[in-house]
C-alpha cells in the first residue's frame, strides 16, 4: 500500500502538467506539492485512513484531504476506471466540466456508480424525453439520490404521471427542475394524494395542472397539511373554481406561520385591517409573497408620492406586483410630464397606467402625442438608469 500510494503521488506530480485542457479541470488545481503531501503524511500516521478514492477526489475535484477522508468511506472503487467511466458518460450526456464538478461535489457517491448497469438507462430516459444536458444537470444536482431510485417502478411512473396531468413534456421537465424531489418520492406518498384533496374540493384540473407546473412544492406535502390549508382558504371565501384558489393554497403552503404574521403587521402598519389584508389575498393571493421591503416601497410611493389611498390598494392589490424602479418609477415620470404640460387633463388611473402592458402604455401615454420623442427619452432614460 506504501509503495503504491508513493507511486500515485509521483505520477500525478510528473503528468499534471501534461494533461489536456478536459482533464485539467478535474485535476486539483492547486499545488499537489503542498495539499497532496500534507495528506500522503497524514495518512501515512494513519495507515487505516488511507484509500485511493480520498486521493482520486483530492487530485481531481480540490476536496480537502478531510472531507475527501469522509467522502472515501462511502466510495469502494480503487482504481480510476469506475469514476473515469462515469465521468465520461455525464459529458457524453452534455453536462459540462463545472456541473460535474458540483454534482460530485454535492455527492460524491455518484462517482461509485455503476455507469453502464445504474447511470445509463437513467440518462436515456432523460434525454428521450427531451432533457438537455443543462436540465439533467440541474434536476440531479438540486437532488441527486433521484440516482438510487428504481428507473422503472419510479422514475418513469412519476414523470408519465406528471405528463399526463401537464400533457406536455417540456412542462413535466420545468416542474422536475422547480422541485427536483418530485421525481424522487413514490407518487402514493405525496403527489396524487394531494391532487386527489384538490379536485374534491372542486379545483379544475387545469388549475391543478397550473399549480403543478409552476409551484410542484405544493403538492409534495403532508396531505394532511394540504386539506387543512385547502379548508382554511375555502373559509376566507376563496371559490374553488377560481384560479385564485390554488395559487391561495400554494402560497400558504410556501408561507410560515411567522412569515404571515410579518407580512400582516406590515400591511396594518399602512392602515389595514386584518380583514382588508383578507380580502387583498384572496383577490392577489400573492401580495402576501411580496417581500417586507418591497411592500414598504411601494406603500410609500403610491401614498405619498401618487396620492393614493391604502384602501384603494386593499381593492387593487395587483398594485403590489410591478417593480419600484423598473415600472413604477418611470411611468410615473412620463405622467408627470405630461401633467405639467397639461397635455392631460387629469392624473391618469393608477391601474391602466401601472398594470397595463408595455405596449399599451406606449400607445396610450407616449406615442400618440407629438412630444412623443420627448417623452420615449425621459421613459427609457429612467429605465436604464435602474437597470444599470
Amino acid at each position: 500500500m506504501f509503495y503504491f500510494l508513493c507511486k500515485s503521488l509521483l505520477q500525478h506530480g510528473r503528468h499534471a502538467a501534461t494533461l489536456s485542457p478536459t482533464r485539467k479541470l478535474f485535476s486539483f488545481q492547486h499545488s499537489p506539492s503542498i495539499i497532496t503531501r500534507r495528506f500522503f503524511f497524514s495518512t501515512l500516521a494513519n495507515p487505516n485512513k488511507q484509500s485511493f478514492a480520498a486521493s482520486y477526489l483530492i487530485n481531481k475535484f480540490g476536496f480537502s484531504p478531510e472531507s475527501a477522508l469522509s467522502a472515501s468511506k462511502h466510495l469502494s472503487f480503487k482504481t480510476p476506471d469506475n469514476p473515469d467511466s462515469v465521468i465520461h458518460m455525464f459529458q457524453h450526456y452534455g453536462l459540462s466540466q463545472d456541473q460535474i464538478f458540483k454534482l460530485v461535489k454535492k455527492y460524491p457517491r455518484v462517482l461509485s456508480c455503476k455507469p453502464e448497469k445504474t447511470l445509463l438507462p437513467k440518462l436515456k430516459f432523460f434525454h428521450s424525453k427531451g432533457m438537455s444536458g443543462n436540465d439533467i444537470a440541474h434536476i440531479l444536482c438540486a437532488y441527486p439520490c433521484i440516482l438510487n431510485r428504481s428507473l422503472e417502478n419510479q422514475i418513469i411512473l412519476n414523470f408519465n404521471f406528471l405528463g399526463n396531468l401537464l400533457q406536455s413534456n417540456e412542462k413535466t421537465i420545468a416542474a422536475a427542475k422547480r422541485y427536483s424531489t418530485i421525481l424522487y418520492h413514490k407518487i402514493d406518498t405525496f403527489l396524487k394524494p394531494c391532487i386527489d384533496i384538490l379536485e374534491e374540493y372542486g379545483v379544475p384540473k387545469r388549475h391543478i395542472a397550473t399549480l403543478v407546473h409552476r409551484s410542484p412544492r405544493s403538492v409534495m406535502m403532508s396531505p394532511d397539511r394540504l386539506r387543512s390549508i385547502a379548508e382554511t382558504v375555502r373559509e376566507m371565501g376563496c371559490d374553488p373554481l377560481k384560479p385564485h384558489f390554488a395559487t391561495a393554497v400554494m402560497v400558504m403552503g410556501l408561507l410560515s406561520k411567522s412569515g404571515w404574521e410579518r407580512r400582516l403587521g406590515v400591511y396594518k402598519s399602512w392602515g389595514w385591517s386584518e380583514e382588508d389584508v383578507l380580502a387583498a389575498f384572496i383577490k392577489e393571493p400573492w401580495c402576501m409573497m411580496t417581500s417586507d421591503d418591497k411592500i414598504m416601497a411601494v406603500m410609500d410611493f403610491l401614498v405619498n408620492n401618487m396620492d393614493c389611498e391604502p384602501s384603494f390598494i386593499v381593492k387593487n392589490p395587483y398594485l403590489l406586483k410591478p417593480g419600484l424602479k423598473t415600472t413604477f418609477i418611470p411611468r410615473a415620470s412620463v405622467a408627470q410630464f405630461l401633467l405639467s404640460k397639461q397635455l392631460i387633463k387629469r392624473k391618469p388611473n393608477l391601474v391602466t397606467l401601472f398594470l397595463c402592458s408595455e405596449k399599451m402604455f406606449l400607445e396610450k401615454f407616449v406615442n400618440c402625442f407629438d412630444e412623443a420623442p420627448q417623452l420615449l427619452k425621459l421613459y427609457n432614460k429612467r429605465n436604464q438608469i435602474f437597470q444599470k
